[in-house]
């Protein structure tokens, strides 16, 4: 359930028609989608405080309120990870989480207005306790960062607006896959960059998985490129559906997908490749008034917590794997160890 501020609450509509509670209602449910949560929550400053602007899954009354949860993001000055609210003090008896909605999860980062003062807070709330990776904590800031455009539209002229619509394209671009909604190629390595001195100081293995879709090029060729896309979507929510909420998923190259896997050995991370294997070939994929069968071929590349490795090392040797698995004839696994 989607809830908006009411018409007088919101700012002016742009040139074309579209109120700001409008602009910001989109992000909400952008981020419903993507971190695959049934709550989240936008709320602006008004007279000092946190108000509830826009939402996705909460109670129309309770627009224009003070959420307790962005209150503390606010009071913090974030952005504020709560893995499990019953664990909290503050909050393990708010109605909000012993009531109708059973929140236990919340996440929220600070907006900043165009004069540079904090201007709201958006947020994701989960029914069950949760921990976010460190790219889905990235990925909210950048939602955020959306959202923040949003409000600098509606304090802009017509011609600026434009300008800012443009840059805030690009950025997102620049780290996400249009077409699949997933990190992309660079986002991926910039995070493979951070989780390799994690990693490394807590000498931690970690994995990947290097997925290619099979002869993904015959089936473009003889459905047409939506179907490509209708096989791109598909693929990316079976790979979403098998692996942690921890692990993050990228689309790595046009008919490649890279998922990174903290904490993870590499027995395990054959094992879950085994189970996206068997997810993507178990049912066809709708494609127009057809249905076409879709394998993938994986290769699984980890390090143990005491070996030296690179984020460039790590995505090589899967790639190695990978190749392997073709040269077996697709639709396999194969493993290697750095």
């Amino acid at each position: 359930m989607a809830t908006t501020a009411p018409e007088t609450a919101q700012a002016p509509a742009d040139p074309e028609g579209v109120t700001l509670a409008e602009r910001l209602d989109i992000v909400t449910r952008v981020a419903r989608r993507l971190f695959r949560v049934p709550v989240v929550l936008l709320s602006l400053v008004h007279e000092r405080a946190p108000r509830l602007f826009t939402g996705q899954g909460v109670p129309a009354s309770a627009l224009g309120t003070e959420v307790a949860f962005d209150a503390a993001t606010l009071a913090g000055a974030g952005p504020l990870v709560i893995p499990d609210l019953l664990d909290d003090p503050r909050f393990r008896e708010h109605p909000w989480v012993t009531g109708r909605l059973q929140l236990r999860f919340y996440a929220g980062t600070l907006l900043v207005g165009p004069d540079g003062a904090v201007a709201g807070t958006l947020a994701v709330c989960d029914r069950a306790p949760n921990a976010l990776a460190e790219g889905d904590l990235l990925l909210l800031r950048e939602l955020g960062r959306l959202a923040e455009s949003e409000l600098a539209l509606a304090a802009l002229g017509r011609s600026q607006a434009e300008l800012l619509k443009q840059r805030d394209q690009q950025r997102t671009k620049a780290l996400v896959d249009t077409r699949t909604q997933l990190w992309n190629r660079h986002a991926m390595f910039e995070l493979l960059d951070r989780e390799f001195h994690r990693a490394k100081r807590e000498q931690e293995a970690v994995a990947v998985i290097l997925g290619e879709i099979d002869r993904f090029d015959v089936v473009v060729k003889q459905h047409g490129a939506p179907a490509g896309d209708a096989v791109l979507r598909e693929v990316t929510n079976r790979i979403r559906g098998v692996v942690r909420r921890s692990d993050t998923v990228s689309r790595f190259g046009p008919d490649e997908f890279l998922v990174f896997l903290g904490r993870c050995d590499l027995e395990n991370g054959t094992t879950l490749a085994e189970r996206m294997r068997s997810r993507i070939r178990k049912t066809p994929i709708a494609v127009g008034h057809q249905n076409v069968n879709i394998t993938m071929t994986f290769g699984v590349s980890a390090s143990e917590g005491a070996v030296e490795w690179t984020p460039d090392t790590l995505v090589r040797r899967a790639d190695e794997a990978l190749a392997e698995a073709v040269r077996g004839g697709r639709d396999k696994v194969a493993a290697r160890r750095l």
